[in-house]
């Protein structure tokens, strides 16, 4: 009988990072599961396991979503308060949240623009796969 689950979006990159060629999600975890029942950590003639290297993946696109969702309604909020708060997600699971002052921004700045040349510059590099702005702090955290 199969089960459906659900997984996290950071575990789905991660399980992403170890798919060769057409392997599905279930193929990837078939095969961590093999090699840590196989190894479960004991030594074999004194050796220990080989530990498993994650080799994290280029995101190919960086998604960037706003809290309000509505770029125009987001910007005016953000040229009235000067700020805005940004939560970054990593291939590696890390998430980081940071505010972004923005006191020279104005209705007709390109806001994804100057997002991809400030906080967000080098995403590819730095593992960065999603950034999240929100006018609020607390829209950010659960």
């Amino acid at each position: 009988m199969e089960k459906q689950i659900t997984i996290s979006t950071n575990l789905y990159k991660r399980l992403e990072t170890h798919a060769v060629g057409f392997d599905t999600p279930q193929d990837v975890m078939v095969r961590i599961l093999d090699y840590y029942e196989s190894s479960s950590g004991q030594t074999v003639n004194n050796v220990l396991p080989k530990p498993i290297v994650v080799t994290p993946v280029r995101s190919l696109q960086l998604e960037i979503s706003l809290i309000p969702n509505n770029e125009s309604e987001f910007k005016k909020l953000m040229v009235e308060r000067k700020l805005a708060w940004v939560k970054i997600f990593k291939l590696d699971g890390t998430e980081d949240i940071k505010l972004w002052k923005v006191q020279a921004f104005t209705n007709d700045s390109d806001l994804k623009g100057n997002l991809r040349s400030g906080y967000l510059r080098g995403w590819k590099e730095k593992g960065i796969y999603k950034a999240v702005l929100a006018i609020n702090e607390e829209d950010l955290t659960p």
